[in-house]
């Protein structure tokens, strides 16, 4: 609200009333504004420019910002179901859709983009957004926009806007399919009610559930879309393209940090076992870990997402320690320490068994930190407003002590935040200047880091630029469901090799390396089947309280 001498008198309808003096004392302009330290304020929205979609609240004005970025003026508009945007000029609305979908966090299935010669304006030049809105629903009439026709190379427009919106919104809400997801969704996120709106990140999804429900979805929908965690539960359905011969029917494209998971633990148990010697995958999961922090635990309202992070927390840390603890009663290499994860605080300075479970105290605290930080308002606020240079800082932050700047205080726990941050700025990697600067990031900082160790160090790259660049990789169908349940088993094979695979190392190292992952994949059955059946006592309690 705006009150001040320069504010105008009032409305005119007569002559007459232009003799009655001041009939206005206060503007209620609609306009956000914020107030810089200096008393000065800036306006950064309009209140009525706000819709809720996916459960996700979307600032029109961002939209148009992230687009003028570009060098696409735009104007955008929204119902609660769908982001409608109008752009200025013959573009590709189909890769535009990629790049906003990814900047505002929504599924490109809530986004419908049409291009237009001219967005209408008003006469003082400000955009006539119920002209465009007009304009919007006249598009979706048409079977053609103006500029698609001359554009080589380019889908029909029809065509083009339906593969990027997807399906109409008409269809029934309950179908065999939408009841098959959300039970899958109420299994692996241990929630109760699904709605047709909701998606795997609204429900609290992490990167551990993520892989679980990616298995049983590909059971029921076959190949899922690389969205499919931020898609409502109606928009979820089976593939309706036929299979075909050759390639398309022999290879699966797999989320990156699914199969760099399955790889990683392979390689670090065989490491481990003598099977072969390849290391590095650890380091590489620990940025895969910043990256999957960033798609599922950031996204959304500040106290939900906290209850989210403490959960996906819980999922790592109470599984750990009760094997530790198991493994502490039948075995004398691990302390309390350990049970507790506070061996890197608390335990020996030289290196023993004890540091056996260094990782999961190093992702724990990671975690830990993250979540502390974003549950502070204004940094919530920072990161939301620079969703690409808040990792960045973490990042710099975490460089003094990759270079020993800075002593971190714990000991043989080679210090990890700039990799996770690093990961976490690929995930946060929205245009191409963005990929290519993490790109040089981790070339240039990941030399040295294993004091000359060439092997280790391009593994770790490897792994960075994997992620960064392709966000899914082909794998033969044949090793595809495989590669998925190591990867959902990847933190409890890590804890359970320990205890496996001594006694059968000197008999026979295949073998022990396939106990040590069989168990690992039974360890991670047992967790997920009792996390269920506590589900389901807590559920029969309260039906049975009502």
């Amino acid at each position: 609200m705006y009150t001040g001498p320069n504010v105008m008198l009032g409305y005119a309808e007569s002559p007459e009333d232009l003799s009655r003096g001041r009939t206005v004392t206060e503007l209620r302009t609609g306009d956000l504004a914020r107030k810089s330290a200096a008393g000065l304020y800036e306006v950064v929205g309009r209140r009525s420019r706000f819709v809720k979609i996916v459960g996700l609240r979307v600032d029109l004005g961002q939209v148009e910002r992230i687009l003028a970025d570009l060098g696409v003026a735009a104007a955008s508009t929204g119902t609660d179901d769908r982001l409608a945007v109008a752009v200025e000029g013959d573009h590709d609305t189909q890769l535009l859709s990629k790049v906003l979908a990814q900047g505002v966090g929504l599924p490109r299935t809530a986004l419908s983009l049409y291009a237009v010669e001219e967005l209408p304006r008003l006469g003082s030049g400000k955009l006539d957004y119920p002209a465009v809105t007009a304009l919007v629903a006249d598009r979706t009439q048409v079977t053609g926009l103006l500029s698609d026709a001359s554009a080589p190379g380019r889908a029909p427009a029809e065509t083009r806007d339906r593969a990027s919106t997807g399906p109409p919104d008409d269809r029934p809400a309950s179908t065999p399919t939408s009841v098959s997801v959300k039970q899958i969704f109420r299994d692996a996120l241990e929630v109760a009610e699904v709605e047709d709106s909701d998606t795997f990140v609204s429900l609290g999804g992490d990167s551990l559930s993520f892989v679980a429900a990616s298995v049983r979805l590909e059971q029921v929908l076959g190949d899922l879309p690389p969205d499919w965690h931020v898609t409502p539960v109606s928009r979820l359905k089976p593939d309706s393209q036929p299979r075909r011969s050759g390639i398309k029917r022999i290879v699966a494209p797999i989320d990156t940090s699914i199969v760099l998971r399955a790889v990683g633990i392979v390689f670090i148990v065989s490491t481990h076992i003598g099977l072969f010697d390849w290391q590095g995958m650890a380091h590489v999961l620990i940025a895969a870990a910043g990256y999957n922090f960033a798609r599922f635990q950031v996204p959304g309202q500040r106290m939900p997402r906290l209850r989210r992070q403490f959960v996906s927390i819980a999922r790592i840390a109470l599984p750990a320690m009760v094997f530790i603890a198991v493994a502490y009663l039948v075995t004398d290499r691990y302390s309390l320490a350990n049970i507790l994860l506070l061996n890197a605080v608390l335990g020996p300075v030289e290196v023993t068994t004890q540091w056996h479970f260094w990782f999961i105290e190093d992702i724990v605290y990671i975690l830990l930190a993250m979540t502390a930080l974003l549950a502070i308002p204004w940094i919530d606020r920072a990161e939301r407003r620079f969703p690409f240079l808040y990792p960045l800082i973490l990042f710099g932050a975490g460089l003094l002590t990759r270079y020993e700047i800075v002593e971190p205080g714990v000991p043989h726990t080679i210090p990890a935040l700039w990799l996770f941050a690093l990961g976490w700025a690929v995930a946060r990697s929205r245009t191409l200047l963005q990929r290519l600067l993490v790109s040089v990031l981790a070339v240039v900082t990941i030399p040295g880091f294993f004091d000359g160790d060439a092997h280790r160090e391009s593994t770790i790259m490897a792994g960075i630029l994997l992620l960064t660049w392709l966000p899914a990789l082909p794998v033969p169908r044949a090793v595809a469901r495989p590669a998925v349940l190591l990867a959902g088993a990847s933190m409890h094979i890590y804890l359970v090799h320990w205890l496996v695979y001594p006694p059968l190392a000197d008999v026979n190292r295949p073998l022990a390396a396939a106990a040590s992952l069989a168990a690992g994949i039974a360890y991670w059955v047992l967790c997920n089947q009792l996390v269920s059946a506590c589900r389901r006592i807590r559920e029969h309690c309260f039906h049975s309280r009502s």
